[in-house]
């Protein structure tokens, strides 16, 4: 009885350590895409859902190519800026 519960418990921390940085990355998804939501273009949203790195990168992304358009601290790009908050 104890060893099988033993063996279950390590079972179940095991599986929580390797899909902890997938569960990360999914919040963190969620995350800035509320944030965003409001002000991303429909070719952005496509492109955040085709984005193969991290959100925070995107996101950074977006905020970097809003600064090149827009001059280096825009008030308009202080939306992309809260994101990477």
């Amino acid at each position: 009885m104890t060893k099988g519960f033993v063996i279950g418990a390590g079972l179940v921390v095991v599986i929580g350590a390797a899909t902890f940085p997938f569960a990360s990355e999914a919040y963190t998804r969620y995350e800035v895409m509320k944030k965003l939501n409001p002000i991303l273009t429909e070719q952005d949203r496509i492109a955040f859902q085709a984005w193969s790195g991290d959100a925070l990168s995107f996101a950074k992304s977006l905020y970097a190519r809003c600064q090149l358009k827009n001059g280096g601290d825009a008030a308009s790009c202080n939306a992309y800026r809260v994101a990477l908050e």
